[in-house]
Order: structure tokens, then C-alpha cells, then sequence
């Protein structure tokens, strides 16, 4: 009987991973992913960066998970703009989901395999509830990451719509129009975030579309609350113009002091981990300088 269980444990090891090692080898990029990659023009996805590519099982599976959550009323809301802003498509994420679940449960089951191999007595119970932790952890642990990543690029687009309203400012301060506030703002500006609003208003652009609305919309797609209240005010700025000025440094001022808040938050955080550490190391520190004359006590008595 343990020979079985031994044969079945390998095979079930083998196949988690198999599946875990086939899931994270890059698959080949799309020819229309590669020249929009290379033209820079917009074409681009939402996010403005190129979407990682997918295999045909990875769409399958993933469409066939999506159309599972849909069949009992899941939309996905929140999972598709934590997508949309790391430029991830929803059919690889729900794959990486199933596979991790298949071989977290393989795992459990392997688990309680070499334990009964090792002459261990396990419950027939217990290997199936273990199965289902290790499932339910590698199931959600796809969500862990991308909501890690998602939260990063906010940040960092945040940041960047603060430093945009300071720009759109001193613009304005100069004589330009709201527009052509935006385009000097933005046509000095790198990185990222600011290609990604470029081309939004670009588009913006040829679509003949207000660009504030094309902002908004897009801070609703990206869950950006700031990039939506920049598009509401550099609306009220084509409406009024002369008040937007102040307006825009005011809310420059309280984005730059929420992003310190923030940061001093951080790093009050960071201080309290590292309480445990270094008392531990202070603790060691001082038996290492007390065991000599311990020993010589120990010894005397």
C-alpha cells in the first residue's frame, strides 16, 4: 500500500510542477503587440504599456473561469482596473488562478502521499482538508500580487498628476490656454505615467473628445481618484480660467502633503518592525558580553 502512495505522491509532484514551471515561462508577444510596442503612437491598450502576451491555454482556461464567475454573478469590477493599471489582460490573471489553485491542491495531496509513505498516521480526513487550504491560498495569492502591483503604479500615477498640476500652473501663470497648458506640461514631462496621460489626451485629440473628459473617464478606468478631480478642475478651468490657477496649486499642495503623510506613515511602520529585531539583537549582544563572567561565577562556585 505504501508503494502506491509513493508512485501517486510523485506523479502529483511532477504535475504541480509541470503546470507551475508552463505558467511562468514568458509566451511569444503578438505581432500587434511588437508594432505597437515599436510605433509608440497610442495604439497601445488603455494602459499605455505593452500587455504581457498569453498563451491559447491561457485564454481558454481564463475564459472559461471568467465565464464560471459570471455564471454566478461575479464582474470582476475591482480585478479589472488593478488589470487595466498594470496593463495585465484578465484571461492570463484568472489561468495563473486556477493553475496555482490545481497545484496548491497537489501539493496537500502530496504532502499527506510522503507522510503515509513516511509511516506516518494520517486521518483520511485530513489530506483533503489540507488540499483545500493550499488550493484556497494559491488560488488567492494572484489577487495578493496584483492588488501589491496595482497599488504601486497608483502611486506612482498620483505623483504624477501632482507634479502635472504644478506644471499646468505655471502655464496657465504664463498666458496659455488649458490646453495647451496640458500639452507644454506634459511634452516636457518622462516616464510612464505621464506617457500614459499623453496619450490619452492625444487621442483625445483625434477622437474630437474634451480632453478633461478623456481624463476622467480614464481615472474611473484606473480607480485614480486625483486624475479624476484633475479633470474636474481643468473643466472648470476651460469654463472660468482666470480662478484656476490657484485652484490647481491648491490641490497640488494637498496631494504633495497626503503623499508625505503617507510616507512618514511608511516609515513609522518600517520603525516598528524593526523594534523586534533589534531587541533580539541587543539581547544577544549583551548575553555574549556577560557569558565570560557567568562562566567564571559558574565555575567558582
Amino acid at each position: 500500500m505504501v508503494i502506491p502512495l509513493v508512485l501517486l505522491a510523485g506523479a502529483m509532484l511532477g504535475a504541480g510542477l509541470w503546470l507551475l514551471l508552463f505558467s511562468l515561462l514568458p509566451a511569444r508577444p503578438s505581432l500587434a503587440a511588437s508594432l505597437a510596442r515599436l510605433r509608440g503612437d497610442g495604439s497601445a491598450p488603455a494602459a499605455d504599456w505593452p500587455s504581457q502576451a498569453t498563451r491559447p491555454w491561457q485564454r481558454q482556461l481564463g475564459r472559461a473561469a471568467e465565464q464560471a464567475g459570471q455564471a454566478v454573478g461575479l464582474e470582476f469590477g475591482g480585478i479589472r482596473k488593478d488589470l487595466a493599471i498594470t496593463g495585465q489582460p484578465l484571461d492570463a490573471h484568472l489561468a495563473a488562478k486556477v493553475v496555482y489553485a490545481l497545484a496548491g491542491g497537489l501539493g496537500g495531496l502530496v504532502l499527506a502521499g510522503l507522510l503515509a509513505a513516511a509511516g506516518v498516521q494520517v486521518p483520511v480526513v485530513l489530506p483533503v482538508w489540507v488540499a483545500l487550504g493550499f488550493a484556497l491560498i494559491g488560488f488567492l495569492l494572484p489577487d495578493r500580487r496584483l492588488r501589491a502591483a496595482a497599488s504601486a503604479r497608483r502611486a506612482s500615477l498620483r505623483y504624477a498628476v501632482g507634479a502635472l498640476l504644478n506644471l499646468v500652473a505655471i502655464n496657465l501663470a504664463g498666458g496659455a490656454e488649458v490646453e495647451q497648458a496640458l500639452y507644454n506640461a506634459l511634452r516636457i514631462s518622462h516616464g510612464w505615467a505621464f506617457t500614459l496621460l499623453r496619450n490619452t489626451i492625444r487621442r483625445a485629440q483625434l477622437n474630437r473628445e474634451k480632453l478633461w473628459e478623456a481624463l476622467g473617464r480614464l481615472g474611473e478606468e484606473l480607480d485614480v481618484d486625483d486624475l479624476v478631480q484633475l479633470a474636474q478642475n481643468v473643466a472648470l478651468a476651460g469654463d472660468e480660467g482666470a480662478r484656476m490657477r490657484e485652484a490647481l496649486i491648491a490641490m497640488a499642495a494637498t496631494i504633495g502633503s497626503r503623499e508625505l503623510a503617507e510616507a512618514e506613515t511608511q516609515a513609522n511602520e518600517a520603525s516598528e518592525h524593526m523594534v523586534l529585531p533589534l531587541t533580539v539583537l541587543a539581547i544577544g549582544f549583551t548575553l555574549f558580553l556577560l557569558y565570560p563572567a557567568l562562566m567564571q561565577l559558574t565555575i567558582g562556585f
